[in-house]
């Protein structure tokens, strides 16, 4: 057999091989019922444009971590019901605002905004799980550290900075580029250095018309 044919062969084959994994990856869940519930994962079809947007999430197992108690930051946060949450930009914007509000006062590190978020129902069943899951990685951080002596909590600016190499929105996915940014504000009259990021932001829901979550993020 040429090394042509072979070739041929496995290219034809791909695409069942792909079908196969992507009917598995569907196959979980996430819990149903009160209006700001995560809503069940669903499938989500690979990214159609360039640029560094997540890619398809799927269902995970996770081994629960005992976290400490998730308590309001100053000011509060934005929740589900209070934007339109079929529409996914808005639903993207109140996500990453209560992901980047931190509250030095009650958070123990920048992980328990993510737990926060989760929470109160911005985010698909399998996001929270990872969420819940996730290690912090080494100490909190010079800049923390920084802020937990003035006793500060963050403000969030969220600017969407969607580029033509986005991928198209269907039904049930979704993808939002943002860029973040967050400053510092000590309860001792302090203003800290603003800190700047660019949030990629997939998001899903089960059906048309059903409300939107966030089921994935990168960030530069």
């Amino acid at each position: 057999m040429t090394t042509r044919t072979q070739r041929r062969r496995a290219a034809l084959a791909l695409p069942a091989i792909v079908a196969v994994l992507a009917l598995a990856a569907c196959s979980g869940s996430g819990p149903a019922g009160a209006d700001n519930a995560p809503p069940d994962d669903p499938p989500a079809p690979a990214a159609t444009g360039t640029g560094p947007y997540p890619k398809p999430t799927t269902t995970a197992e996770v081994s629960p971590r005992a976290t400490a108690p998730i308590r309001p930051p100053h000011g509060g946060i934005p929740v589900p019901a209070s934007v339109d949450q079929e529409d996914a930009s808005a639903v993207a914007r109140g996500a990453l605002t209560a992901l980047y509000t931190y509250d030095t006062d009650v958070d123990p590190g920048r992980q328990q905004a993510a737990l926060r978020m989760a929470a109160v129902g911005w985010t698909t069943a399998a996001y929270a799980a990872q969420q819940r899951a996730a290690q912090p990685r080494g100490g909190t951080g010079a800049a923390w550290n920084e802020w937990t002596r003035h006793r500060a909590y963050t403000t969030v600016e969220a600017t969407q900075a969607d580029e033509a190499g986005r991928p198209a929105d269907t039904a049930t996915t979704a993808y939002r580029q943002w860029d973040i940014t967050i400053t510092p504000r000590g309860r001792d009259g302090w203003t800290g250095d603003p800190e700047m990021s660019t949030a990629f932001v997939e998001l899903t829901r089960t059906a048309g018309g059903k409300p939107w979550r966030l089921s994935a993020l990168q960030v530069q």
